[in-house]
């Protein structure tokens, strides 16, 4: 007796795994898709009732507006122009200059915008402890951070600061205060290559003022104690060539000073300053112990008469802190040039207006969010609802439930 044939498509199936694969799928996106049917209401619903929920929610919101201004920051000029080289012709003082940081970056002014003391004016200037109702100034300063952003253009390097608030008006000010801020820091902290010169010679500049007073007051009182107030031309001379070489000597070791801090001892120029300084001290040794072969005719200290020898180192040291405060003087002055002409301070490019539109809450936004969000949630909650209902049906996966229960259950 002949053996019926075998259906070719059943052993077709049973010998390809992955067509009973794909049937497999497919049977499970039918599935998927009959339990998202048999869930449509909840499928609907939740993101339909979470979108009005979110459109009477965005109503209430508080309005945020935004109030924002742009900064340029210092363009620093190398040091360079006519008040550079009225420097360099005062000697090597001018030298003093590579002391610089270099050119303010956009980094370092947004650093000094959010720093404590920025913040602490900001605060004070707008009372913002009472506005915001802050219980401490630490939750303030975070606060701070929050509503006001500050960021810088790799490109353009303009800075741009954003302050939000409810009130427009308020914002705008806070906004354009931050520029007056930043002003007040950059003139009370040197960051640019003339506002450091400016500020070393200004502190030389006080100190030899200081140090000329009280050698004036000092020679007062020699005078007043020996009863000198002349001496001979040739003393005179010797003590107005003192005071010249000590004075020189002075702006050596200043500049000595300063070339340390970027120049290695076996660097050319520092070694041309170590040499000149080494020969005006061997003059002035020579000088005060009379040897021979002085300039003019000088004679030295030594020589002078006793109970003048008071009064000339009195005189001589009035003379010296005359030199150096003169020299301090004019360096001072041309170093305040420099830093008005290389434009230190920050410029405001497009000052905060009082803005007319809102920027926050955008409520289309947290519409659709919302509704995404809802959807998502609905569709997982369909999917859990139905497997449970498939649980309860079969005695198999009941026993896998109540054990499921059973082990997330707190009192047992």
């Amino acid at each position: 007796m002949n053996q019926p044939l075998d259906n070719p498509i059943q052993n077709n199936s049973a010998q390809n795994p992955q067509a009973m694969a794909y049937e497999d799928d497919e049977i499970s996106l039918i599935d998927l898709a009959t339990t998202l049917g048999e869930e449509k209401k909840l499928v609907f619903g939740l993101p339909l009732v979470a979108g009005i929920v979110a459109i009477v929610v965005s109503l209430f919101l508080t309005p945020i507006f935004t109030a924002k201004t742009t900064l340029l920051p210092p363009q620093n000029s190398g040091g360079g122009g006519a008040a550079a080289a009225a420097l360099a012709s005062l000697g090597g003082l001018a030298g003093l200059a590579g002391i610089s940081a270099g050119a303010t970056t956009a980094d370092t002014v947004i650093a000094m915008l959010t720093s404590r003391s920025a913040k602490d004016q900001i605060i004070d200037q707008f009372n913002l402890m009472e506005y915001y109702k802050a219980g401490a100034r630490q939750d303030l300063y975070n606060l701070l951070d929050g509503v006001v952003r500050i960021s810088s253009d790799k490109k353009s390097n303009l800075i741009t600061i954003e302050v939000d608030d409810k009130d427009p008006e308020l914002a705008a000010k806070m906004a354009n205060a931050y520029y007056e801020v930043l002003k007040g820091l950059m003139t009370r902290v040197a960051v640019t290559e003339a506002q450091q010169r400016r500020q070393f010679f200004e502190d030389q500049f006080l100190k030899s003022k200081e140090e000329l007073s009280n050698a004036e007051v000092k020679l007062k009182e020699t005078q007043e104690r020996t009863g000198l107030v002349e001496l001979k031309s040739q003393a005179e001379a010797t003590i107005e060539a003192v005071a010249r070489l000590r004075g020189e000597i002075a702006q050596r070791e200043v500049q000595l000073s300063a070339m340390r801090t970027f120049a290695t001892p076996e660097n050319s120029d520092y070694r041309r300053v170590v040499a000149e300084l080494n020969g005006l001290r061997a003059e002035l040794k020579k000088l005060d112990k009379g040897g021979e072969g002085g300039e003019l005719g000088l004679v030295s200290a030594g020589n002078l008469p006793e109970q003048g020898l008071e009064y000339v180192r009195a005189l001589r040291e009035v003379k010296y802190q005359e030199a150096v405060f003169e020299i301090m003087a004019k360096q001072f002055e041309l170093a305040k040039v420099d830093e008005a002409k290389e434009g230190g301070n920050v410029q405001q490019l497009d000052a905060a207006t009082v803005p007319e539109r809102k920027s926050k809450p955008k409520r289309a936004i947290i519409v659709v969010a919302t509704v995404l969000a809802a959807g998502f949630l609905a569709v997982l909650l369909a999917f859990i609802r139905s497997a449970m209902r498939n649980a309860a049906n079969n005695a198999e996966n009941r026993q896998g439930l109540q054990a499921l229960k059973q082990a997330w259950r707190f009192k047992k």
